[in-house]
């Protein structure tokens, strides 16, 4: 099962909320609001909502129910957010909103991704903007298609060592060994439709970009 997150108004793919209208949303603090604003009623709402005004909360109140946290909680919202989504049987999450602001916000969403829990659970997160989609693999062997929307991959090593093989890549790799404070395996292709990942040992956060 599939929910997108919406966490602001940041960085968002071009007509998301109009092409994605029907499938499930769940509201991440002031996205709420804008879900909302969009004609979207969310799955649930999560957030302490301190960055909406008293009018902005009453409107949302008049379509959903809402609990906010207290501000001074041990978790982000997106990540209580993300915590719900699993808890309610939902195993390929879709993130929006969540860059282009503080970066410490932005650095906590990555580690998200690498949570332990999840992975064991193969739960699949994605961060997605307007130019990136991350998301976190580890050791295994994965395929991935080709994008017209995000034509370039990087992997970047999550823990040391990772070792990684690359087939149907402009650059390919076999069995190498990803060293701290490498560039080696940022901003690659596929040259062909399907291309190999194999992570050998450790994990790597993918980003798929474009320009």
């Amino acid at each position: 099962m599939k929910a997108n997150l919406l966490c602001g108004n940041r960085n968002l793919p071009k007509h998301i909320l109009v092409e994605h209208k029907h499938e499930h949303w769940i509201g991440i603090d002031r996205g709420t609001l804008i879900l909302l604003e969009s004609g979207i009623t969310p799955q649930f709402a999560v957030g302490d909502f301190d960055s909406i005004s008293d009018s902005e909360r009453n409107f949302i109140q008049q379509q959903i129910e809402i609990n906010p946290y207290n501000s001074e909680k041990d978790d982000t919202d997106l990540a209580l957010g993300i915590d719900q989504a699993v808890k309610r049987g939902y195993r390929n999450i879709d993130v929006y909103g969540a860059t282009g602001g503080r970066l410490d916000h932005f650095m906590g969403a990555l580690q998200i991704l690498e949570k332990p829990e999840y992975a064991k659970m193969n739960i699949n997160i994605k961060l997605i903007d307007d130019t990136n989609e991350i998301q976190f693999i580890q050791k295994g062997q994965f395929n991935v298609t080709y994008s017209e929307q995000f034509p370039y991959i990087s992997f970047i090593p999550v823990i040391y060592p990772t070792v990684i093989s690359l087939k149907g890549f402009k650059y390919n790799l076999q069995n190498e060994t990803l060293k701290l404070g490498s560039t080696l395996t940022i901003s690659n292709e596929l040259s062909q439709s399907c291309g190999n990942i194999e992570i050998i040992e450790g994990s790597v956060l993918m980003i798929r970009s474009k320009d």
